[in-house]
């Protein structure tokens, strides 16, 4: 994308064999990308249904609380710079050992903080021995993975993503070796975690060599603009901040209310759900890059949002139905009998699975037309409503209660886009305007809104 200029990258677009040249660009980068996360996350949901399988309800919550609050905590202090990697090295290509450099600092200083935070939570809590070892390794593995995830996009602007497949599948296939070896050797939960922390910081190294075979030297900035770069990089963190708190907080809010062995029996499930999250954010990144190219017509976009929408009505409503008459059973043949008690909120949890693949091409729809206030607008009221719902159901229905506010909170949001998304749209672009050079940064909001399910 460096060696392409704005007037190039109009022209590329505007039709013809050019924009057919870049279309399959683009498409072979995100098979490469939606592949090689494919991967991982298959290998994850691997680990979490072993640790499930081999070591109980128990020690599967223990393991789900320490994953969402940590989650939550790295993807806030992450404070976009993820994407604003993106945008800095797309505006300034020739500065970007400075800027690499800058970011990585950067993103220390946060995470330093996030450290003394969660240690300093954790002993005010008095967490047993347990929960401290548990913790412990899922908050180095989600430091490494924050690490590598600020290289991927780096790799991204410099346009090596097909590398980033090859990295991502060759983690998961030394993390499912290390599953199969803790099968039939009877590892304990910490070795577990230990091997999956050891095939993070495997990653991390790759992604490193990548970069440094590239030719990326990062170097320290010779001024440093730490509050400069909060503010700009804020907009991006706030958004991918919101969308993973809504994801997490059932889980958050439920380790609250009740024993870990219960949260263990809605974890189950909803380690299921989360693979329909991180399919519908697939489906988004396979849809925006064409959204953006019609965004320039809003009429020729808007046909083509319909035509995705309608495909996934007729598709998803049937087979929601059939996942939910199913649930009970296919919970029990992954996780075991003792897992008897999840059936029900599986059932319910299958009954949001349209709502957030519609919600995923709403999304692309509104990144597409640039209408950043409607997203993040909608994911700050959202979260709000998740915190009161899963607080309210959660504490009276316990599980039940969790699942029912996920499809409550999915319908809710979706009627807001449909809502917010049906005005007719602004005198600007009305009048023809063309799509604005914010269409690089667009396109690489989605994946950070997405990437808040790692």
């Amino acid at each position: 994308m460096e060696a392409i200029g704005s007037q190039q990258h109009c022209d590329c677009w505007s039709g013809g064999t050019p924009a057919k040249f870049v279309m399959r660009t683009v498409l072979q980068n995100l098979a490469s990308v939606i592949g090689g996360e494919a991967a991982v996350r298959a290998a994850n949901f691997a680990a979490a249904l072993f640790i499930a399988r081999a070591f109980g309800g128990f020690a599967l919550g223990a393991y789900a609380a320490s994953l969402a609050v940590v989650t939550v905590v790295v993807m806030i202090a992450d404070n976009g710079l993820q994407t604003f990697v993106i945008t800095e090295l797309a505006g300034r290509p020739s500065e970007r050992e400075s800027i690499i450099g800058e970011v990585y600092l950067y993103k220390t200083i946060l995470l330093a903080v996030v450290i003394a935070l969660l240690g300093a939570v954790a002993g005010l809590l008095g967490l047993s021995t347990f929960l401290w070892g548990v913790g412990s390794w899922v908050a180095a593995r989600t430091i490494l993975q924050s690490y590598s995830q600020l290289q991927m996009a780096a790799l991204k602007s410099l346009s090596k993503t097909n590398a980033i497949g090859v990295i991502q599948v060759t983690h998961s296939l030394v993390l499912l070796a290390g599953i199969g070896t803790a099968l039939f050797r009877h590892w304990t939960i910490f070795s577990l975690l230990a091997w999956l922390t050891a095939c993070q910081l495997f990653e991390f190294a790759l992604t490193v060599f990548t970069l440094l075979g590239a030719g990326v030297r990062p170097s320290c900035p010779p001024t440093l603009r730490f509050w400069d770069s909060m503010r700009k990089s804020a907009p991006f963190g706030i958004a991918s901040g919101l969308a993973n708190l809504i994801v997490r907080s059932d889980t958050v809010v439920l380790s609250t209310l009740v024993p870990l062995s219960v949260l263990g029996t809605f974890s189950a499930p909803n380690s299921v759900l989360l693979i329909v999250y991180v399919a519908a954010w697939l489906v988004g990144s396979v849809l925006l890059p064409e959204m953006v190219r019609l965004s320039a017509t809003e009429e020729g976009l808007r046909h083509y949002f319909r035509k995705w929408t309608r495909l996934l009505i007729l598709t998803s409503l049937p087979a929601a139905v059939i996942a939910f008459l199913a649930a009970p059973k296919f919970i029990l043949l992954l996780f075991g009998a003792s897992f008897e008690r999840s059936g029900a909120p599986a059932s319910i949890m299958a009954l949001a699975c349209p709502f957030i693949l519609l919600n995923s091409v709403y999304t692309n729809f509104a990144i597409a037309l640039n209408r950043r206030a409607v997203f993040t607008g909608l994911y700050a009221g959202m979260a709000v409503v998740a915190l009161g719902l899963n607080l309210v159901l959660g504490r009276a229905f316990g599980p039940i209660g969790i699942a029912d506010a996920i499809v409550i909170r999915e319908a809710g949001m979706l009627a807001g886009f449909w809502i917010l998304m049906s005005r007719k749209p602004s005198q600007a672009r009305q009048s023809g305007s063309p799509v604005s050079s914010l269409s690089d940064v667009r396109v690489s909001e989605k994946p950070n809104l997405s990437s808040s399910l790692a």
